[in-house]
């Protein structure tokens, strides 16, 4: 492998990181730092048929909505293991677990939804670094009530 490939790769796993920095402190206008403008998230695995956000804008309304100062949600904590990142050039894919956990407010007070899940994309160089353009997401596990992380 060479010295060039293991810096994409750190720089990749560095965008995972900062997403969850970013969800944690519920700055999700900030997700410019980790999705292209045009990425597509594809939720139907964890949210039902059809649930697939066309840009980055539509995903960064989706945390505002089930994330944000309005929604049930309160404080979260969000991490990601197994890095499997493999890079062609200015493209590339990646699957990395994640685990997050999500504590409850308002008619959810002090509830905790937990998920265990796989995030499964493919990423795009660009001038201001490596960017998701692609998202499928899957959970694998969840424990507590989903109603959360479901909005207001």
């Amino acid at each position: 492998m060479s010295l060039s490939e293991l810096m994409d790769k750190d720089a990749i796993q560095q965008v995972y990181i900062r997403y969850c920095e970013i969800v944690d402190a519920k700055d999700f206008d900030r997700m410019d730092e980790v999705f292209h403008e045009d990425c597509v998230g594809d939720y139907t695995q964890a949210l039902g048929p059809g649930v697939i956000s066309p840009n980055r804008a539509s995903l960064i309304a989706s945390m505002h909505a089930n994330l944000g100062p309005d929604s049930s949600c309160g404080a979260t904590h969000h991490n990601v293991l197994n890095f499997r990142i493999a890079v062609d050039g200015d493209r590339a894919t990646a699957k990395v677990h994640y685990y997050a956990v999500h504590r409850g407010r308002g008619r959810w007070d002090g509830a905790l939804y937990s998920m265990w899940g796989q995030y499964a994309d493919d990423l795009v160089r660009t001038p201001s670094g490596w960017r998701v353009a692609r998202r499928v997401y899957t959970v694998a596990l969840t424990d507590g009530p989903s109603e959360v992380v479901a909005g207001p």
